[in-house]
């Protein structure tokens, strides 16, 4: 399966819904997307990864979760899709957790993207850096990477 086209936006909750969660849920307005892409994210699947990515935050997502575990490499262009919705959404108190593979994890490791991005091995792993689950850690808090987020 290639990815060529496969970045896909699971879930963004319109402001509607979030507006009806608060009236039974105490919310800081968090808005949350998930971005799933899998394969090869490389120059020719990077723009519908951006363009998916730039729909979460357009959609007012404050946590985005990009899930990818299915990945099997991530090069520059996809990094450089990441780190533009990162800098949009820091840009208003927002974040970005990324789930990764091992291989794909180390990557982001070498190349200090581990101080960019929340990094996990999970999809769970990454919505608890997020503070959607409980258990919730903070980096800032010192709070130890995932396994994968430390492989060298």
């Amino acid at each position: 399966m290639s990815a060529r086209g496969t970045a896909t936006l699971d879930h963004p909750r319109s402001r509607a819904h979030a507006a009806e969660a608060a009236s039974s849920v105490v919310s800081l307005n968090v808005l949350m997307a998930i971005v799933n892409a899998r394969g090869v994210i490389d120059a020719g699947s990077a723009p519908p990864f951006a363009h998916e990515l730039g729909r979460a935050v357009q959609a007012g997502a404050t946590k985005v979760l990009v899930d990818l575990t299915q990945a099997d490499e991530v090069t520059t262009a996809g990094m450089n899709s990441l780190l533009a919705v990162r800098q949009r959404l820091v840009a208003r108190g927002g974040e970005v957790a990324v789930a990764l593979p091992p291989a794909v994890a180390r990557q982001f490791v070498t190349l200090g993207l581990d101080r960019r991005f929340l990094l996990a091995g999970d999809r769970t792993d990454a919505a608890r850096l997020l503070g959607l689950v409980g258990g919730v850690t903070s980096p800032e808090a010192g709070a130890p990477a995932p396994p994968q987020a430390h492989a060298a």
